[in-house]
């Protein structure tokens, strides 16, 4: 070094002042004995400066030399700018930065009158080179790093090709035996095929995470033997569920890490070479048929279900993803097509539209989730109870199909004809990308094409799956009702699986809103669609039985109708009896004053006029006579409905 050895003197006068810096990676092989060891070197090496008195001020860290953002870099800086410091001594110039950046912190001390030794490398700032001799252990450091992680990259890639090289951290259904490195040695858990069996088979009906994971915990079902968490939750459950080695297929190289030079961190981002693959027929859990169908279903019932990035971050991502019950986040607004949510108006167990909080919809009405509910298994109780009509037919329906097991043809059919019009949809794309070369539109139509033809193919897989699957068909409607029932069990009404449950069963639920054709407060009804087949999938390769076990419906989300169309059509009988007003009032089963009965008697009266079998008119625009509705006068209100959406027939 420079000047070796010559002697200093503290700038103080009395105390020598000595900056220490030790740094370990934090490896296996690694210990804390290594940070002691540089520190008595860095003191070992003060005494030959200075014999008298010497204060320390040791910054001994674990952590990777590349990180710019490491704590301890930020409280060096500010030691050395306090100008007590007489010598920083680290062994290598890489304890305290290993990159170009520690020239920019050895420029600091040397503007502060501290003089920065690094011995291992030969730096010393009295050195006027001293610049070009850190810039040097920097490229020599910079370069080990890069080699050294392109080596055990390719040499760990290689031994998963050819050997079967292991991560060692099982998932649940697998068993890691003593001193097993490879997926040969590997063993799988033959008691958890059969929950893997219920699992995909849940996921398919209905691909909600969260639902599985409850059913998950209460069946006491281990996370696995490397997980943190001891509870499954949804997260989990589907990054399970994408596992491929589910299927038989182990990965390596999905992503791999690169230099965000900002913070000198290593970050993992996607392999633009993608990943390399093997298969081990011996670790199968499930058909990989199955797994691929289910993992679709989830990827197609997920798009477009997340919070748009901002600057490339979720923007609420330490805030928890809350499940919901029924209807909220099922029920629709009929005007708009957004979805209703919780907390309607300040009121915790009402919904309201999405959009007219944003002032993108008028229908800022809100209504009893609680309410809607109950009037939701009412409906589906009173369709189940209708179908004792139809016993006989539903019977030989049932037996029809258990005769012919080939049913579902004309579906079939149809599919078969989707998928050769889907390929020649895929030519004729490929025909004007050759002529015309690549265009943005050419490439919507290319994602488009592609989304139908996964579609097409759930949809070809699930036909399939049922036709070969033995029939499970209830053969009477009050089995049916037995299933219902089952499916219902030990759900609480207003619990996430039991929304779940419902929601299979009542796949569309739209609201809006209708009025007495009197005036008066607009009032929250549902056109709904129940479809009992979402209990019975098989149900649908049955000819004439999806026609009874599905029915659109309307139901009232409001308590009860004002009091004058409760009793119009009591007042209206006794009216035709001769009797007056007041006699009326004190005649009918509920009380009422004149001025109620006289109401019920004109309402009656302007139906006729109208010529309408049902007092209620329905609203497609916010009355103007009304003036509780106005989030449509804001001047920041402006309608939008979701795109491509088309309001059903009320």
């Amino acid at each position: 070094m420079y000047g070796r050895f010559e002697p200093m003197e503290p700038r103080n006068g009395l105390t020598f002042e000595v900056g220490i810096v030790a740094r370990i990676s934090g490896c296996d092989k690694q210990t804390e004995l290594s940070l002691e060891d540089q520190e008595d070197h860095a003191v070992e090496l003060a005494r030959e400066y200075w014999k008298g008195p010497t204060n320390k001020h040791v910054v001994a860290t674990t952590g990777k030399g590349e990180r710019l953002d490491r704590p301890e870099l930020a409280d060096i800086e500010q030691m050395i700018r306090t100008k007590n410091l007489d010598l920083l001594i680290g062994e290598d110039i890489g304890r305290l930065i290993r990159g170009v950046d520690a020239v920019r912190v050895c420029g600091i001390a040397v503007d502060h009158g501290t003089r920065v030794l690094a011995p291992n490398d030969g730096i010393d700032t009295d050195n006027p080179d001293w610049e070009k001799d850190v810039i040097e252990a920097c490229k020599e450091n910079v370069g080990h790093n890069t080699h050294t992680s392109r080596r055990i990259k390719h040499k760990l890639m290689n031994r998963f090709l050819k050997f079967g090289l292991a991560a060692g951290r099982p998932i649940y259904g697998y068993i890691l035996p003593p001193g097993a490195k490879t997926f040969d040695e590997w063993r799988k858990d033959d008691n958890a095929t059969a929950v893997y069996a219920e699992w995909f088979r849940r996921l398919r009906e209905d691909p909600n995470c969260s639902s599985l994971a409850d059913w998950l915990n209460s069946q006491g079902v281990e996370t696995g033997p490397c997980a943190r968490r001891k509870t499954w939750d949804g997260k989990m459950v589907r990054r399970v569920t994408a596992n491929m080695l589910l299927k038989g297929v182990a990965s390596r190289g999905h992503k791999h890490t690169i230099k965000h030079n900002e913070s000198g961190r290593r970050i993992a981002v996607k392999n633009p070479k993608g990943a390399a693959y093997r298969e081990f027929p011996h670790l199968v859990h499930v058909d990989p048929a199955l797994f691929d169908e289910v993992n679709a279903l989830l990827k197609s019932t997920n798009a477009g279900c997340g919070r748009k990035p901002v600057n490339g971050k979720d923007p609420r991502a330490r805030v928890a993803k809350k499940r919901t019950r029924f209807p909220g986040q099922h029920a629709r607004c009929y005007y708009c097509g957004n979805i209703m949510v919780w907390g309607g108006n300040g009121v915790a167990g009402n919904l309201m539209c999405s959009g007219s909080r944003e002032y993108r919809c008028w229908n800022s009405f809100g209504f009893n989730g609680a309410l809607a509910a109950a009037r939701a298994v009412e409906a589906v109780t009173s369709v189940v109870a209708r179908l004792e009509g139809f016993d006989a037919q539903f019977r030989g329906l049932v037996k029809a199909a258990q005769a012919n097991r080939d049913g579902g043809e004309a579906r079939w059919a149809e599919l078969s004809r989707a998928a050769v019009e889907i390929e020649r949809r895929k030519a004729n794309v490929q025909a004007m990308v050759a002529d015309m070369g690549s265009r943005p539109m050419l490439q919507e139509m290319v994602l488009k094409i592609e989304a139908d033809e996964r579609s097409n193919i759930l949809d070809r897989r699930e036909l399939q799956r049922l036709r070969d699957r033995k029939s499970t068909l209830p053969e009477s409607p009050a089995e049916l009702r037995a299933r219902l029932q089952a499916a219902f069990h030990g759900l609480a009404a207003d619990s996430p699986g039991f929304g779940a449950v419902l929601a299979r069963i009542v796949p569309e639920f739209h609201v809006y809103l209708v009025r007495l054709c009197d005036g008066g407060h607009p009032l929250p009804r549902a056109r709904v669609r129940l479809d009992l087949t979402g209990i019975l999938p098989e149900a649908r390769l049955v000819a004439g039985l999806d026609g009874l076990l599905t029915q659109t419906l309307t139901i009232d989300l409001f308590d009860r109708p004002p009091q004058r169309e409760r009793i119009r059509a009591e007042a209206v009988a006794f009216e035709k009896r001769g009797m007056e007003q007041r006699e009326i009032a004190r005649k009918l089963s509920e009380p009422a004053t004149q001025a109620a009965v006289f109401n019920a008697l004109d309402l009656d009266r302007r139906m006729k006029d109208l010529g309408l079998a049902s007092p209620y008119l329905f609203l497609t625009a916010p009355p103007e006579d009304y003036p509780k509705l106005r989030r449509h006068k804001n001047a920041k209100y402006r309608f939008e409905s979701l795109r491509d959406y088309q309001p059903p027939t009320p």
